[in-house]
């Protein structure tokens, strides 16, 4: 509600010809004076109706025309311009017209007093009550001196200024009581609308981390009416921001191209009868034409306060995690095909050697590690940039002797053409469960390193031992060595040390991360120190077998 100050000025900038603003201090003038005024115009009419005799009163028709005068008056004045001070004239002017009606006169008018009492009471100071009083008691003097009252009209005009004064009081009282009544609702409506401000603000807030998320999230109500939806699932399903509840422009499909999904069976249908999904997978064809491949969770909400149950609906865009995956089954694909035929040609070609009878032991012993290799080459190429490193390994006795001779063995005719020393140090007995394919792969990993890595004339360890229950393989080269910088990160998809890309030779960042995920599988861990210059020494840790 706007105060007077607002109302002057919203007055002062209307343009010439608008209404007229009225202000609440203009209202409470109009209104206490038209009361009087109103009184005093029954008070005549009725007057004339029952006994015309009192009309030829000339005081009662000088007051009342006094006071008519005083209402006309007050209802040209623009009271927004004029102090709050004079105002108090209006309801004194009042108080004297009502004297001059109740002079001399028998109709007793001495009560019409009781309006501008409570006028000055409500919206004055003591001091102007003060001054009506004086007024209403000079009035009575005047007439009692004029009258030569009798002990009984003085008593009844004691009895009037009592009863007023009494009045007064009362309404003093009371707008004492609303003023403290209107401060108290209004430093509530303060401290309320400072909460509802701050309530906004953590709502605003809320949902504009609501809207950040790239997830589509909404509430779906038993009804199948949608509640609070983000802007990623307005975005998905081309819903009008401004009107939730009309239907999606979007369709649901069961796959890329396949069956199109009923109402009863898409995502939100089966939210609203509080149906479990756990990534469930389907396809949108959205407003742009375009795929989506998406995955579809819920999750129960209890109730809060008077709301039902409902279901929190989540649909996560995974287009490109889906176009990625087919990207590496269609690249492994290739890759395994144009790698099947040279390695079957080599296969074939150490069969035909082998018939050859004057080979000496040297020889079919090289031919044998070459048919191994290629063997192992094509294990490897049915698993060639897989992503399922997590998936559990078959668990069977593993002769780790063996396993790492047959490695060292692998790597030892590369070794010497670099003339690296190349020495396998095994200590004690080893008891191992695992996949023995992984395994090897796992070592093959690590020393394909340390050979690519060491100079020519450096040296090259392989050694194996128990601690406390656990395996422990090390392989320690004096190669080129790695930053500790770089070390964080050595173990991360298609990451190559600074030293390994400047040294020129070929690699694609892969093997230490399919090395760690394999120990990981078998319950085992790996550790790589290293400097710059002096080699590097990575520890692989598994569990020994129980007997």
């Amino acid at each position: 509600m706007r105060g007077p100050a607002d109302t002057r000025a919203a007055a002062r900038t209307a343009p010439a010809g608008s209404k007229r603003v009225v202000s609440t201090r203009t209202r409470s003038i109009w209104l206490w004076q038209l009361v009087q005024a109103a009184a005093v115009v029954v008070i005549m009419l009725v007057i004339t109706t029952l006994t015309t005799s009192q009309l030829v009163h000339a005081p009662l028709i000088i007051g009342a025309a006094l006071l008519i005068i005083v209402s006309a008056v007050v209802m040209i004045i623009p009271w927004d311009r004029v102090p709050r001070t004079a105002i108090v004239g209006v309801p004194l002017a009042d108080t004297f017209a009502i004297g001059i009606m109740s002079v001399g006169g028998e109709l007793r008018l001495e009560f019409l007093w009781c309006f501008p009492v409570a006028w000055i009471a409500t919206h004055f100071s003591a001091r102007w009550l003060v001054a009506s009083f004086a007024l209403i008691s000079t009035v009575i003097a005047v007439e009692a001196v004029n009258a030569s009252m009798s002990s009984l009209a003085t008593l009844r005009f004691a009895i009037v200024l009592l009863c007023l004064a009494f009045l007064a009081v009362l309404f003093r009282q009371m707008a004492r009581r609303t003023t403290a009544m209107k401060a108290l609702l209004r430093s509530q409506a303060g401290r309320t609308q400072r909460t509802l401000s701050r309530v906004s603000a953590q709502q605003a807030r809320a949902t504009q981390m609501f809207d950040g998320v790239n997830i589509a999230i909404a509430r779906v109500t038993p009804a199948g009416d949608l509640v609070s939806p983000n802007a990623a699932y307005l975005e998905l399903y081309g819903i009008d921001p401004e009107d939730p509840t009309q239907p999606p422009r979007t369709v649901d499909y069961e796959s890329q191209r396949g069956r199109a999904l009923s109402a009863d069976e898409r995502p939100v249908s089966r939210a609203a009868r509080g149906e479990q999904l756990d990534g469930e997978r389907g396809w949108v064809f959205d407003t742009h034409g375009q795929w989506r491949a998406v995955s579809v969770s819920t999750q129960p909400l209890p109730p809060v306060g008077d709301e039902s149950p409902s279901t929190l609906l989540m649909v996560q865009d995974i287009t490109e995690l889906t176009q990625e995956k087919r990207g590496r089954e269609n690249l492994a694909a290739v890759v395994s095909h144009e790698l099947r035929t040279p390695i079957t040609v080599m296969l074939g070609n150490v069969d035909l050697m082998r018939d050859d009878e004057n080979l000496t032991e040297e020889q079919v012993e090289r031919l044998d590690t070459i048919d191994r290799a290629a063997e192992r080459m094509l294990a490897l190429i049915a698993s060639i940039l897989t992503t399922d490193r997590d998936t559990a390994v078959p668990h069977e006795p593993v002769s780790l002797v063996n396993m790492l001779r047959e490695s060292v063995a692998s790597f030892s005719a590369a070794a010497r053409t670099r003339d690296q020393s190349l020495t396998l140090d095994l200590a004690g007995t080893f008891r191992l469960a695992g996949d023995a394919f992984r395994l090897r792969q796992l070592v093959d990993n690590i020393l394909s390193n340390a050979v690519k890595y060491t100079p020519n004339g450096g040296a090259i360890r392989v050694a194996a031992r128990t601690h406390d229950g656990m395996i422990e393989i090390t392989i320690s080269d004096s190669g080129l060595g790695i930053a500790e910088e770089d070390l964080p990160r050595l173990f991360d998809d298609y990451f190559r040390a600074k030293e390994a890309v400047g040294s020129g030779l070929p690699g694609s960042g892969l093997g230490m991360g399919i090395a760690k995920a394999i120990a990981e599988s078998h319950g085992g861990s790996i550790r790589v120190d290293s400097t710059v210059g002096r080699g590097t020494t990575v520890t692989i840790t598994l569990p020994e077998a129980t007997p």
